[in-house]
């Protein structure tokens, strides 16, 4: 008897331990359930930010990352015979730190535009002529460099000088509409992610305020760049190759006391400029003369580098609005302002799909200073004056 009840014994263990196995193996399929949270999408943008979660663990530069197994750091290393400032520096790209496409957002710089918002998080921002004497600036966000920006804009539309730059970038190109030539560049070029806001299925990723008249009150953010981003992304290279080479700041006691710099584009009266602050080694955006300031913040933009490249510009035959034609392709003379001083350069991109490189007389890469850029192209140097500075 004693045999038999163990015998029993032993056949209620196992199927006591088959039952709690056949419990443990149910529970994953009861959780992947909880994640569907497409219904977001179909809510405005502003509802559009729970839905850039998926992203993460989507991302196919950090599953897939042919950048590092490419390894360009070896190849491209000036850094380590600089500081390892360059490398912790706020909006700093080192080349090679770049791993998933960079935000490259067309900002609107119409008088009823001003003040802009989000500019200040930008890593990189182009400044160009668009028409009549107004000009435009192409900001870039670079995610896991840039700051997540909860508003973005105002936006506007492309022009194909501005494609070519965010070409080299990789970039996901945020616009809203654009000249006939900037519209074909843009939609053609396998480079770029192409969001338009007027076009296709981007436009729920936008939104207009109401304390500005259209088409200056158009607005975005980083979260729904990146969910646009993530539900149109395709393979890309080059990625290792974006970035700037950098070379510690000076020493404050080596820094001039005051350096400033004005340009214009066509209109004399209507210069921009910088200002050199010594304290912070950076230089002040000025507006006709007065600090030009984010519209979130209502602080005034200030960047580490500023760069001025002569690119050569002239009229598009014809065209009703008087739109220009510039030479972004090819190289040039170039003035990079840092640390308080002025340094000769050229400026080459041998193709659209070519980073921006600057280069002095010996053909060698010139460092920057730790942080972020301001690229402005203007038709002429002669159209720079600079007064202090070393």
């Amino acid at each position: 008897m004693i045999r038999r009840y163990t015998v029993l014994a032993l056949l209620l263990a196992v199927l006591l331990i088959g039952a709690c196995g056949s419990a443990v193996a149910n529970e994953p399929t009861a959780t992947t359930v909880s994640i569907e949270t497409t219904e977001i999408l179909s809510t405005g943008v502003p509802t559009l930010l729970p839905a850039a979660t998926p992203e993460p663990t989507a991302t196919p530069e950090s599953t897939a990352t042919p950048e590092p197994t490419a390894t360009p750091e070896p190849t491209a290393v000036p850094e380590p015979t600089a500081t390892p400032e360059p490398l912790n520096a706020p909006l700093a790209v080192p080349r090679g730190s770049v791993t998933t496409r960079p935000f490259a957002v067309m900002y609107d710089n119409h008088p009823n535009a001003y003040p802009q918002t989000g500019m200040d998080g930008a890593a990189i921002v182009f400044e160009a002529l668009a028409e009549f004497g107004i000009t435009r600036y192409m900001a870039v966000f670079i995610p896991g460099i840039s700051p997540e920006m909860s508003v973005i804009g105002p936006v506007r539309s492309a022009r194909p000088y501005y494609v070519e730059w965010a070409k080299g970038l990789r970039a996901v190109y945020v616009h809203a509409g654009g000249s006939p030539e900037g519209l074909l560049l843009a939609e053609t070029s396998i480079e770029l992610i192409n969001m338009d806001a007027l076009r296709g299925n981007a436009s729920r990723y936008f939104y207009r305020t109401r304390d500005r008249s259209a088409p200056h009150n158009l607005y975005t953010n980083s979260a729904n760049i990146a969910a646009f981003a993530a539900a149109n992304e395709r393979s890309v290279d080059g990625l290792s190759e974006i970035g700037f080479l950098y070379s510690a700041e000076a020493p404050i006691e080596e820094r001039p006391a005051q350096q400033e710099l004005r340009y214009f584009f066509i209109y004399r009266e209507s210069a921009v400029g910088w200002s050199y602050d010594p304290t912070s080694n950076s230089y002040r955006y000025l507006r006709g003369n007065r600090p030009h300031v984010d519209a979130a913040t209502g602080t005034q933009l200030q960047f580490k580098n500023v760069v001025i490249l002569e690119v050569p510009e002239r009229p598009i035959p014809n065209d009703p609005k008087g739109r220009i034609e510039q030479d972004v392709i090819g190289e040039g003379p170039a003035r990079i302002f840092r640390d308080g001083r002025m340094i000769e350069a050229t400026w080459r991109k041998s193709a659209g799909y070519a980073q921006l490189y600057l280069i002095d007389a010996d053909g060698n890469e010139i460092p920057l200073a730790p942080g972020s850029v301001w690229i402005a192209a203007i038709p002429s140097l002669a159209n720079l004056t600079v007064q202090g500075g070393r």
